[in-house]
């Protein structure tokens, strides 16, 4: 790991990796329970930060009702 930064010039932190993928996860509608047990979260409330980068679930709820 730390080779590869070096060569790349890139300061990138296991942490950044593990944020962007649970970024990724959530905007490809992946549920937040899986995206917490892959990710190793100890609850869904950590994962949860990441939820508002895919409220479309806010809208369909609300389409519901219509």
């Amino acid at each position: 790991w730390k080779a590869a930064r070096a060569a790349t010039g890139i300061t990138c932190r296991w942490h950044d990796l593990r944020h962007t993928c649970a970024s990724w996860l959530v905007q490809a509608d992946v549920p937040l329970h899986t995206v917490a047990e892959l990710l190793g979260h100890s609850s869904t409330a950590v994962t949860k930060r990441y939820a508002h980068l895919a409220p479309q679930h806010l809208a369909d709820a609300i389409g519901k009702l219509a």
